[in-house]
């Protein structure tokens, strides 16, 4: 990356995802955790003066990481999601079998519309990493997720003792979110990964915490999963294990309170802004800011099968 001195206003919001989340008059609805809303353009929200200026051994200003996940990340997931919000790309086959009645049952509870199809979208090895690396990335590209690398990084003994500048310190903690990233990427590797539509007349809800991952990784079978909005009416889910091919992404539809579920995770994980296409929920978003979402699911390893166990008495969604 070459170096530029010229200081820059990096973007922390998706923007090849803007046009989807703009109303009809190109304007999004922003909401702040008392329930005070403003309409914003997608050029003038999720900006931060050089989030990603880092300096360079001779001191000068490094402001070229935002260009590189233009380039490297960006630019591969827009074909991606081309690809996923294309509807000939789903492929539908009979169920072999019958779901398990009460299985059947829990999941129409939780909101999962019955199709009487198993529906997938098969994809191309080179979209499957675009999507990783895109996840990789929300993940770690956010102002909160730099602030906790140099939180750490100012509180560790070591760059204590050197007493490094601030700028020092956020050169390194941008070095390690780079190297995060690549972690992410690895652990997700074999992931499954689904895709689901909204059914009704709810919206998918987008915070400022970009992506909703449960951190940090549990020593458990799953050791993270994560919720990604990637439209109104589209949304993400990875599970960090390989239950399914890696050359499909799973397909599921829900209802009204399929989408509340989703969102009810969203703004859980908000800290100053929660950003909808259409009118906004206030009072579910005011209710729901800045707490973290019930965890009614339990993950277990039986005969080297992942299981998952729904738990309905901790489930307060």
């Amino acid at each position: 990356m070459a170096a530029d001195a010229k200081p820059k206003r990096h973007h922390w919001w998706p923007q090849l995802q803007s046009r989807y989340w703009c109303g009809r008059d190109g304007l999004i609805f922003v909401i702040r955790k008392d329930g005070t809303v403003f309409k914003g353009s997608p050029n003038t929200i999720g900006v931060e003066g050089e989030l990603y200026t880092r300096l360079t051994v001779t001191g000068e200003k490094d402001t070229t990481i935002e260009s590189w996940f233009a380039t490297e990340i960006e630019s591969p997931f827009r074909s991606a999601l081309k690809e996923i919000l294309d509807p000939t790309a789903i492929k539908a086959r009979p169920f072999r079998r019958k779901p398990e009645m009460g299985k059947a049952q829990e999941m129409r509870a939780l909101g999962f519309i019955e199709t009487g199809l198993f529906e997938t979208i098969v994809v191309s090895p080179a979209t499957r990493v675009a999507v990783v690396a895109y996840l990789a990335a929300m993940i770690v590209r956010s102002p909160r997720y730099l602030e906790k690398l140099r939180d750490f990084h100012r509180s560790n003994p070591d760059f204590g003792a050197l007493n490094l500048p601030d700028g020092a310190i956020k050169t390194v903690a941008l070095e390690n979110m780079l190297r995060a990233m690549r972690l992410y990427e690895e652990r997700m590797a074999a992931a499954t990964i689904a895709i689901t539509f909204a059914t009704g007349d709810m919206e998918f809800i987008f915070s400022d915490a970009g992506v909703t991952a449960k951190e940090p990784w549990r020593r458990a079978a799953i050791p993270f999963d994560i919720h990604a909005p990637l439209t109104p009416r589209v949304s993400l889910q990875l599970v960090p294990a390989a239950l399914h091919r890696a050359d499909e992404f799973l397909v599921s539809r829900v209802n009204n309170q399929g989408v509340r579920r989703a969102n009810r995770i969203t703004v859980g994980g908000a800290e100053r802004f929660v950003f909808t296409r259409s009118e906004p929920p206030l009072e579910f978003i005011k209710s729901n800011f800045g707490v973290p979402a019930p965890a009614p699911f339990g993950h277990r390893v039986v005969n080297g099968k992942l299981e998952t166990v729904y738990d309905p008495s901790r489930d307060r969604a």
